[in-house]
């Protein structure tokens, strides 16, 4: 007997990765326009413009009046104006193929045991779902990597107008099921957005920790919640939730 009836997902790190590194990827592109930068600066300058994006306008513009191509074109901009590239009309371009690109799914990779895990989870009827911190473009990349066929419902955070570990986007997805929380369980990388941010609304939660790193540093949290993979969700959904 199915002891959760509703699973949700995080994306990002949980059921799919970048292909590439971002400064990789950016440098790849700005290539294709002959502009050479160094990618592991340029990963560096994005990573902390992402984080302080993030922080001066959260969910990707959503709640700040611009578009997300506008949000992730100011991170473009700024992070190749730190390594030394300021031509603006290039940068435009740079930033509408990088923003075009990460739609498809020549730009993600899938973890290995995602899909058969999937399949496997739809067949024991759990009903599946997404909730994840990211743009309008969550459901073309599912559809592109084969996944979204498997979700009764995909909700981006620029859609709801909240991001976790906002608990408000959590109980949306209760409210819209009519389910009791501890009848569902979310499912992601991210102690603070997905475990507790689950927690908060009462829902059962597990934290994927691919290379056991998150587990060794979380005493806080007992460690049968946390994955290794998907695969390891077999036993938790037929056993009780402690």
């Amino acid at each position: 007997m199915l002891r959760l009836k509703v699973l949700t997902f995080d994306v990002n790190n949980t059921l799919i990765k970048v292909r590439n590194s971002v400064g990789q990827q950016y440098a790849q592109v700005a290539s294709h326009f002959a502009v050479k930068v160094n990618a592991d600066e340029l990963g560096k300058a994005y990573r902390a413009l992402y984080k302080e994006q993030n922080k001066k306008r959260p969910n990707f513009g959503a709640e700040s009046g611009i578009t997300s191509e506008q949000w992730w074109g100011e991170i473009v901009h700024k992070s190749f104006q730190q390594v030394g590239y300021t031509e603006e009309n290039t940068l435009a371009k740079i930033s509408a193929k990088l923003y075009e690109d990460y739609k498809h799914a020549s730009s993600w990779h899938v973890f290995p045991e995602v899909k058969e895990m999937l399949k496997f989870l739809n067949k024991n009827g759990v009903c599946l779902g997404v909730i994840s911190n990211m743009d309008e473009r969550l459901i073309p990349i599912l559809q592109e990597t084969d996944l979204a066929q498997h979700f009764a419902f995909i909700l981006p955070s620029i859609q709801a107008k909240c991001h976790k570990p906002d608990p408000k986007i959590f109980q949306q997805v209760l409210d819209r099921l009519r389910i009791p929380a501890a009848d569902c369980a979310h499912i992601g990388d991210n102690i603070e957005k997905d475990y507790y941010g689950a927690k908060g609304v009462g829902m059962n939660a597990f934290v994927i920790d691919r290379d056991k790193t998150l587990r060794q540093q979380h005493d806080d949290i007992p460690k049968e919640q946390f994955l290794q993979d998907l695969t390891e969700l077999e036993n938790k959904i037929f056993q009780e939730i402690k």
